[in-house]
């Protein structure tokens, strides 16, 4: 469960620390006073994306920390895998910061996380249902996953599509086999070409650096051997050289050094200086002596940077990029020949696979089929709860995509399985059943949704379900049934509403209200824990607004009194 939430500098709200209950935590308060704040700022620490428009004008950084308690030892356990910290109690701060220039920081126990890490272990702690649902529980897809997140069998749809992207790529392969035998062959001469061409060059990384610096010397052979010839003279061989004339001034100096310290260094200077060139002299003679010009060298030399010049321009532009191409096209190569494999081979591995795809989805169908038929009363008398009494729905489902043979027909199939959802309701007695998408109003879709929810519910192993006011497009009349749903939510899962209806306010067990102020010409979002009076208060407010009157509080009074009573009577 989420304990508390702590929440600075977000948006609008300067400072706020909000301690939640177990059980059903609800926020109100008068439209554009920041209710959803509330929820963007948990989205916000649960890996949501966000941008530093979030952060308050005038301040440098938005920050939000989450204290939460996981009791679930397995979930405890699958927090630890992804976050791969192993020092990991029942006890989480999840911390994260976002400052003005974009940069987000992401903490768990102080320990830094990324984002992606973040998201993953928020899915695990909170199901957040926003409002905008409504708009997807009318596309198929979606009707498809609510279904097999009620029957338990989503690993069974993952294991499916794992199947499919296997035959996918059998199928993918056999075709190429098959159809395309010359652009094969053509494309496995190519790579063998190009392996073969870059493997007889025997190229070392740096080879092509020393070359050069090599030919750049054999390039100017003659230039340099007359220099070092010339300075090796000049230095030592000429009975005027450098060396002799030193040796002479060394000799002269030792006579009258010891007479004058300051000359004393100055033939230390001298005679470091002959013993230095004498030294270079020899180092000279001896590179003069080694020094070999050989033409068929350059030759050489100048033959293998032109193959490598070619190679670059066909490959990369170093020998690190000619390499790394050669290494892929020999994956291409071995990926084309599949090791030996033949259109036979890969027709049976295909066999193979379409086998257990069909087992799979068979599988699948019936366990659809089993749920639907468990989901659809149990929906029926959801709605029958929430104001459609003659109201009956029915989780159809067909499978379109198998062959009069019952073989999947891959060119139609998908990698859900090969059934086909529909949610058909009828709302009204005497009518057919018909899609939801094409005879359901707002306010009916919101109720269907509602009693989707309230059954997931049952089977939602997430410790924290979040309700952003899923009661648009519903009126007063249905908020009491609405809230004693989520009281009954409540009673397996820590929940947090945001709503505008007294009903459902009425049948919290925390409340909270969300205001707006304005001091020194900045607008504030504040959040108040509600009790007593207080939330007697608000309770009439949401009933009537500010015109609200004793007869008004007294109607508030006896929401809360029959909410807590029949709240108690359920245990």
């Amino acid at each position: 469960m989420l304990q508390e939430l702590y929440i600075t500098n977000f948006v609008l709200i300067d400072k706020v620390t909000i301690k939640l209950c177990e059980r059903l935590n609800v926020f109100s308060g008068a439209t554009g006073v920041g209710k959803s704040l509330v929820i963007g700022a948990l989205n916000f620490i649960l890996g949501g994306r966000m941008t530093s428009d979030v952060v308050r004008s005038g301040k440098e950084e938005a920050t939000v920390i989450g204290k939460f308690y996981v009791r679930d030892k397995r979930l405890l356990r699958q927090i630890i895998k992804v976050s791969d910290n192993q020092a990991i109690e029942d006890e989480l701060l999840i911390q994260r910061s976002i400052d003005t220039s974009g940069r987000s920081r992401c903490r768990i126990n102080d320990v830094p996380i990324t984002v992606t890490m973040l998201k993953e272990i928020g899915e695990m702690l909170v199901n957040i249902h926003g409002q905008h649902e409504h708009e997807a529980l009318l596309h198929g897809i979606n009707q498809l996953y609510i279904l097999d997140d009620f029957g338990g069998i989503s690993p069974l749809r993952e294991g499916f599509s794992e199947t499919f992207r296997q035959v996918t790529e059998k199928t993918r392969l056999r075709d190429e086999l098959k159809n395309n035998q010359n652009e094969r062959r053509q494309k496995i001469d190519l790579y063998a070409f190009q392996t073969d061409e870059i493997d007889k060059a025997q190229l070392k990384v740096g080879e092509a650096e020393e070359l050069e610096k090599e030919r750049n010397i054999l390039s100017n052979a003659e230039k340099i051997y007359g220099t070092v010839t010339s300075c090796y003279a000049q230095l030592y061989e000429s009975s005027e050289s450098v060396v002799e004339r030193l040796k002479s001034v060394v000799k002269e100096m030792q006579s009258v050094a010891k007479l004058d310290k300051a000359l004393q260094k100055i033939f230390d200077v001298c005679s470091q200086s002959h013993y230095q060139i004498e030294d270079a002299a020899f180092s000279l003679g001896k590179y003069r002596d080694g020094f070999n010009y050989d033409p068929q060298r350059l030759e050489y030399i100048e033959e293998r940077l032109n193959a490598i010049r070619k190679l670059k321009a066909k490959y990369g532009n170093t020998v690190e990029e000619i390499l790394a191409f050669r290494n892929e096209a020999a994956l291409k190569l071995k990926q084309l020949t599949g090791e030996g494999a033949t259109i036979e081979q890969v027709d049976e591995e295909l066999q193979a696979l379409v086998e257990v795809l069909n087992q799979k989805g068979n599988e699948l169908t019936r366990k659809r089929l089993s749920t639907a038929e468990k989901l659809s009363p149990l929906i029926n008398e959801e709605l029958h709860d929430l104001g459609i009494p003659h109201g009956r729905f029915c989780a159809q489902i067909t499978s379109p995509f198998l062959n009069k043979n019952g073989n999947p027909d891959m060119s139609g199939a998908n990698s859900y399985g090969f059934d086909q959802i529909d949610f058909l309701i009828s709302p009204n007695p005497g009518e057919d059943l018909k899609p939801l998408k094409k005879i359901a109003s707002g306010g009916e879709i919101s109720r269907v949704m509602l009693a989707l929810k309230h059954q997931l519910a049952k089977v939602d192993k997430t410790p924290l379900l979040v309700f952003d006011e899923i009661d648009a497009n519903i009126g007063g009349r249905m908020g009491e049934v609405i809230g004693e749903k989520l009281s009954s939510i409540a009673r397996s899962h820590q929940v947090i509403c945001i709503t505008h209806l007294p009903q459902i306010a009425s049948y919290a067990d925390e409340q909270w209200k969300v205001s707006k102020q304005i001091k020194n010409g900045k607008t504030f979002s504040t959040i108040e824990n509600l009790t007593g009076d207080a939330r007697l208060e608000e309770i009439a407010d949401m009933i009537r607004g500010s015109e609200k009157t004793d007869i008004t509080r007294k109607q508030a009074q006896e929401m809360l009194r029959d909410a807590k009573r029949k709240v108690k009577s359920k245990g």
